[in-house]
């Protein structure tokens, strides 16, 4: 009988365990369940995160690209403007030798005045 006895509080031992056990792992699994809520929340925020970004990053490299063309066409017009510049020191270098050439004739021509002036009066 004492050996039926020990069995009886044997199993009620290896019950109360196992109900112990039981508890545990039932803990165990909500507080599981409740993490696994909590990253799958995180999970949906950093995708809408992700997706602002990436809306955000698509608008600056169209304003990148409309900078990249705007900076083109500028230096474009610089290039131009650098030519017309180039035409316009050609015409003013020549327009500077003409007047050289007039003003030696000039001076040519105020010089013949003064020698045929000064024969007139010594004359």
């Amino acid at each position: 009988m004492d050996a039926i006895k020990k069995k009886m509080q044997m199993l009620k031992l290896d019950k109360e365990n196992a109900l112990d056990r039981a508890e545990q792992a039932e803990a165990d699994k909500k507080a599981a369940e409740e993490r696994s809520k909590q990253l799958e929340d995180d999970i949906v925020q950093l995708e809408k995160q992700l997706r602002v970004t990436e809306d955000s990053r698509d608008q600056v490299l169209e304003e990148l690209h409309k900078s990249e063309d705007s900076l083109l066409s500028a230096e474009e017009n610089a290039a131009k403007l650098e030519d017309e510049l180039v035409a316009l020191q050609k015409k003013l270098k020549a327009t500077e030798d003409e007047l050289d050439k007039y003003s030696e004739s000039l001076k040519d021509a105020q010089e013949k005045l003064e020698l045929a002036d000064k024969k007139a009066t010594d004359i």
